[in-house]
């Protein structure tokens, strides 16, 4: 599917191409398209120096520079991109002005696919011919291709935060024996910071985890004054949740879809949370606009 680049002062949307605005914008909020011919748009981050990154599912990373999608991408895997995989995550790293280093999480196809984070340096637009760096090769999927995660900011800290689904195995969630289900915290060379919370508890790549207890968060964002997290999480069949991003804790999941009942101590409310239902009759509004202007 095209897709155009929508932009609504400090929030950006994905609007299939030549389909009329589907949302219903607050008081004060207008929208504008700033690039098309993006297809299956999966993440996109920013440059320090302005620049708009757009991953694309089946392996590009395209770049809007000036108000223009570049013809040629400034790098191309080719990940497996079977349902939920392929591309899905970009980041920069703090000192990129000086590095020139970019950060990409996409899943590597073969014969048990897997995810994996690498580290590429740019050379203006382009990425530099073979320079890719692997920093972190995920745990081995199953046959289920959905519940990838795939979000990476860094974080004030500096550090590289990384969001991993729990491949439709609700179990992963809640060990600590793989990456699955969970927020990892590592250095930007793919090494284990010793102040992780199961440093000393978790084993060998395992001591990357930072959170655990989720389902699919499939994007997280890091508020840029306070350095505080927000981990969006995909539910089962009632609720989809807005977490706070805090070391250790434990969202629940499998026990808990949104907010624990009774309440757990053990565990972590998320701060929002949208009934299922109301989303899905809000996608189903804007497509049914779609199919009547188009």
């Amino acid at each position: 599917m095209k897709s155009k680049l929508t932009l609504i002062p400090c929030v950006l949307f994905l609007l299939a191409a030549g389909a009329a605005s589907a949302a219903t914008l607050p008081s004060g909020f207008s929208e504008s398209v700033i690039a098309s011919g993006i297809s299956s748009a999966t993440a996109m981050e920013f440059a320090p120096d302005g620049r708009l990154f757009v991953c694309q599912q089946s392996g590009q990373l395209r770049v809007i520079k000036n108000g223009v999608l570049l013809a040629m991408p400034f790098l191309t895997v080719t990940p497996d991109s079977n349902g939920e995989r392929g591309l899905l995550g970009v980041a920069f790293d703090p000192n990129f002005a000086n590095n020139q280093w970019v950060y990409i999480y996409y899943t590597v196809p073969g014969s048990q696919a897997h995810n994996r984070v690498s580290r590429f340096t740019a050379s203006g637009d382009v990425a530099v011919p073979r320079s890719e760096t692997v920093i972190l090769e995920l745990n081995g999927l199953s046959t289920a291709s959905n519940h990838n995660g795939g979000a990476i900011h860094f974080g004030l800290d500096g550090k590289l935060y990384v969001a991993v689904g729990e491949n439709a195995n609700s179990a992963n969630a809640q060990t600590l024996a793989n990456l699955l289900g969970k927020i990892l915290r590592i250095n930007a060379d793919g090494s284990i910071p010793s102040d992780n919370p199961f440093y000393n508890t978790a084993s060998g790549v395992n001591r990357s985890i930072w959170a655990l207890g989720l389902r699919n968060p499939f994007t997280f964002a890091v508020q840029p004054s306070t350095g505080r997290i927000f981990i969006n999480d995909v539910g089962e069949s009632t609720w989809e949740t807005i977490n706070d991003g805090v070391a250790g804790a434990n969202y629940g999941w499998p026990n808990c879809e949104g907010a624990c009942s009774p309440t757990n101590p053990n565990l972590r409310d998320p701060i929002y949370i949208i009934l299922k239902k109301m989303r899905e009759r809000s996608a189903d509004r804007a497509t049914t606009q779609r199919s009547r202007h188009g």
